[in-house]
């Protein structure tokens, strides 16, 4: 973080894993923190004129389960068997324990994980919060299945609601 008086920017990253930059005024400008990353004004182009291709990763990540990012790192981990889980949420910014419940993803059955890495729609994707997913995969590995399946039942049912 950095601070100048009380002013500054705090980068955190939310449990989608969208990176957010507060703005911290000056506290004598009496003004509350705000958003000042990310914005989505236009797509940047290469010199060529195609997308370049981190923005367009950027903009497919941000409607991707949290399970993507879990992958991705069990990807690293398979391939390096020097990085650690640590080194990984060190890099992410995240806590042991917070790694620890990402990775419990893994621990839902196979169809379950193909489902959550299918979803696109951002409702969907909050409703199934690695959270409450925690609680499935949890459970004694005969019963997650059916776990799992009552709660994208309610799930869908709500998406349905909205």
């Amino acid at each position: 973080m950095k601070n100048h008086g009380g002013a500054g920017t705090h980068t955190l990253r939310t449990s989608f894993g969208i990176k957010l930059v507060l703005g911290l005024p000056y506290y004598q400008h009496n003004l509350a923190p705000f958003v000042t990353e990310p914005f989505h004004f236009s797509l940047k182009f290469t010199s060529q004129g195609e997308v370049s291709e981190k923005t367009a990763q950027q903009d497919n990540e941000a409607a991707r389960h949290p399970i993507w990012r879990v992958f991705d790192w069990q990807r690293r981990l398979d391939e390096d068997k020097a990085v650690t889980k640590a080194q990984i949420g060190e890099q992410e910014g995240l806590s042991k324990a917070r790694m620890t419940q990402m990775f419990s993803l893994l621990h839902l059955p196979k169809d379950a994980q193909n489902y959550l890495a299918d979803l696109t729609a951002p409702a969907l994707i909050k409703a199934f919060s690695v959270r409450q997913l925690m609680g499935v995969a949890k459970a004694p590995a005969i019963e997650r299945a059916e776990a799992f399946q009552r709660m994208r039942a309610d799930c869908e049912r709500l998406e349905r609601r909205s």
